[in-house]
């Protein structure tokens, strides 16, 4: 059993993951500031602490005595805001200097391992190739302050660094999987690449098993994602199916990180823990859904 504290416990994908390191046995606390978070862990089985996340002193008193602190925290603007980089603000901030005080608090409270959540959109375009946790990065509009994210965690901390590159988030409480869904009814597409461009994607459930494999691998960069990346072409071919239309009118591709075509390997945590995805979330998810 590890004593573990997790930021941005109260998350989409923080939720998922108290659950799965309850159910393993771990002593669970979720750091937290609002009595509706705190209702939450509580009802999960964890403990809620509170502390600042800016606030290295903070953040200290909360993590002595912990083997591992988890970071996920995130502050990922609505659908409809994606595409205004000021809506962005806060999740840079995030990404810079909280994940900056967690490293350098975990690192004073004596902590052994730190998971730092990451995304997989920062990898450079790589076409049909397969890219692993090697690939060239070249960040890029929202996913520069991820990987200022991973340097602070893996320059600020001494212990076992593990960092979670995840891809794009699907679930029924997704607010991006649930506007592609509705875009498609209208017979828009929501992708933002080429159809032949791979899209990496998780199921959150299959993210929240990621975060509790992350306690059993060496330190190092992992990817977590659908075992077989799906394009454009295909998701779009899928979501046409579910609703009932032809084919989905596409827009014109854009110039970031999200049009970058992403075929990325996962084979890594896979050897490493056992884990695996339950299901090709960026096409199967959607019959669910609609359902």
């Amino acid at each position: 059993m590890n004593k573990i504290i997790i930021t941005g416990s109260t998350g989409v994908i923080g939720r998922r993951a108290v659950r799965e390191l309850l159910a393993a046995g771990h002593d669970v606390s979720g750091v937290t500031r609002s009595a509706r978070g705190r209702e939450l862990l509580e009802s999960l089985g964890a403990r809620a602490v509170e502390a600042d996340v800016y606030d290295e002193a903070s953040l200290r008193r909360v993590f002595d005595g912990a083997d591992t602190v988890v970071n996920l925290l995130t502050s990922i603007p609505s659908a409809d805001r994606m595409g205004d980089p000021s809506a962005w603000a806060e999740n840079d901030r995030i990404r810079t200097d909280a994940s900056a005080a967690i490293a350098r608090a975990a690192q004073a409270a004596g902590v052994r391992r730190l998971v730092q959540e990451s995304i997989a959109f920062v990898y450079a375009d790589g076409g049909d190739a397969w890219l692993d946790e090697d690939a060239p990065v070249v960040g890029g509009g929202v996913t520069t302050s991820a990987l200022t994210a991973e340097r602070n965690a893996r320059e600020l901390f001494d212990g076992d660094t593990v960092v979670l590159r995840f891809g794009m988030f699907m679930g029924a409480d997704s607010g991006s999987t649930l506007a592609t869904l509705e875009a498609a009814r209208g017979g828009a597409s929501f992708a933002f690449g080429p159809p032949g461009a791979y899209r990496p994607t998780v199921l959150l459930d299959d993210a929240g098993t990621a975060v509790a494999a992350a306690l059993r691998v060496p330190a190092g960069t992992y990817n977590v994602a659908d075992a077989d990346p799906a394009t454009y072409g295909e998701i779009d071919a899928a979501l046409a199916a579910v609703v009932g239309v032809d084919a989905l009118h596409g827009q014109p591709p854009e110039d970031g990180p999200l049009a970058r075509s992403q075929r990325v390997s996962t084979r890594r945590l896979r050897e490493a823990s056992g884990w695996a995805p339950r299901m090709r979330a960026a096409t199967e998810i959607w019959s669910g859904l609609a359902a």
